[in-house]
């Protein structure tokens, strides 16, 4: 799987919300549906994506691209915060 379509599995499994920058707006913000987070993520090379508790607290970025690498690389860069550790350790778990 995709490593950008297991963060936000995850992130929307563990009740978080995601927001998109698509590189000039914040196209999808704090939504818990699948499909609109994945197609706005895909509607552009590169996006940016904020993922946030329910009560609004912030607890994980990351840059992703759906288009032109492995699928373990598109997710490229990621706050380095234990909630974003924790779900690489379980995206890890699934390349084995």
């Amino acid at each position: 799987m995709k490593a950008y379509k297991h963060l936000v599995k995850h992130a929307l499994s563990k009740g978080m919300f995601v927001s998109v920058w698509d590189g000039e707006i914040w196209e999808v913000q704090r939504s818990g549906k699948l499909k609109e987070i994945i197609e706005c993520i895909e509607s552009v090379e590169e996006a940016e994506l904020k993922i946030r508790r329910v009560d609004g607290e912030q607890v994980g970025w990351a840059m992703v691209s759906a288009y032109g690498l492995e699928d373990d690389e598109t997710v490229m860069d990621w706050s380095d915060t234990e909630w974003m550790t924790d779900w690489f350790a379980t995206y890890e778990e699934t390349l084995k």
